[in-house]
């Protein structure tokens, strides 16, 4: 009897022999001919492709690298950090990983994928992913590189100076605010620790138990802790009275203004960082009306809080 392959309708061809390649790459797979059953989109992502895939029974995450991805994405460092994180019990347990183009396969974690209203409705989840966070920030382990997002998006510029490629109206001003915040990390240098640098709320599991995992570590590097509350407090659209719970939670007792001024820095930075990554997309061939919206959602979101005065307010606190 041959075996009956439930295949979602809406993947490419391509990406089903894709999917077909990386499972044949796994040797614990090969050795007992292992059969694929059913597979089905997994929902997120901007630059990969998402698969659930059942192979003799238990569920799997496939995951198809976009292409050209390994051209500014370190494969083999994110093979390692991740590695930490699914040792710590944080992301979910590697089954193979191409640290050429980026192709992986974990285990399905069954349960849910969070969202925005997850986080910015409920202060337990909220709580849940600050004690992650302070779980991974502490363990001691270092991952294989550093993550500065102000020499990120410098590499970035590079490339689109390069090609000149189109800014958004009032960069200027941005890269102007980005100087003065090197400046207040020259005199208050902050300690790194491994950081996601990605954590959107997409990239939230929670298992059956309703306990946070934490996938998808192809940003990750050391970083100053700070940017991972940050990115969480911009992608759950969390108000400051949920901000300032995030970091309650996280220090396990009262913050101080300047610890809260540091999250809005580094609120800015990360819109920073991914305005500039989306024109990037739009150079490497990605449709510009997808990533040209995206950037500018980002930039005006950043640009506010320096309307707001948000942003001068806490660099006050490290002058």
């Amino acid at each position: 009897m041959h075996n009956q392959i439930i295949v979602d309708p809406s993947i490419k061809l391509e990406h089903i022999g894709n999917i077909f390649e990386i499972i044949s790459r796994v040797p614990e797979f090969a050795e007992k001919n292992a059969q694929v059953s059913a597979i089905e989109v997994l929902p997120g992502g901007l630059t990969n492709f998402n698969f659930k895939v059942t192979i003799d029974n238990e569920n799997y995450a496939l995951r198809v690298a976009g292409p050209g991805t390994n051209e500014y994405l370190d494969r083999p460092a994110e093979k390692y950090n991740a590695q930490i994180m699914s040792d710590i019990g944080i992301n979910a347990p590697i089954i193979y990983y191409d640290e050429v183009y980026g192709h992986q396969i974990c285990k399905y974690i069954e349960g849910k994928t969070m969202h925005i209203p997850d986080f910015k409705d409920s202060y337990e989840y909220l709580s849940k992913a600050a004690k992650v966070f302070r779980k991974y920030h502490t363990c001691g382990r270092s991952f294989k590189t550093d993550f500065d997002p102000l020499k990120e998006t410098y590499a970035y510029l590079k490339i689109l100076k390069e090609n000149n490629a189109e800014l958004y109206e009032g960069s200027e001003q941005m890269l102007e605010y980005v100087e003065r915040i090197k400046e207040a990390f020259k005199k208050h240098p902050q300690e790194l620790a491994p950081c996601h640098n990605d954590p959107l709320c997409e990239n939230w599991l929670a298992d059956e138990e309703d306990n946070l995992w934490l996938i998808d570590w192809e940003y990750a590097g050391n970083n100053q802790p700070m940017f991972d509350l940050g990115a969480l407090a911009i992608e759950a659209d969390l108000n400051s009275e949920k901000e300032r719970f995030l970091l309650k939670e996280y220090y396990g007792r009262d913050i101080t203004e300047k610890e809260y001024g540091l999250l809005i820095i580094n609120r800015f930075l990360c819109d920073y960082l991914w305005t500039f990554w989306a024109i990037l997309q739009i150079v490497t061939g990605k449709s510009h009306d997808d990533y040209w919206p995206y950037g500018l959602n980002r930039f005006n979101r950043a640009m506010e809080l320096v309307n707001n005065g948000s942003l001068d307010k806490a660099l006050d606190e490290f002058k």
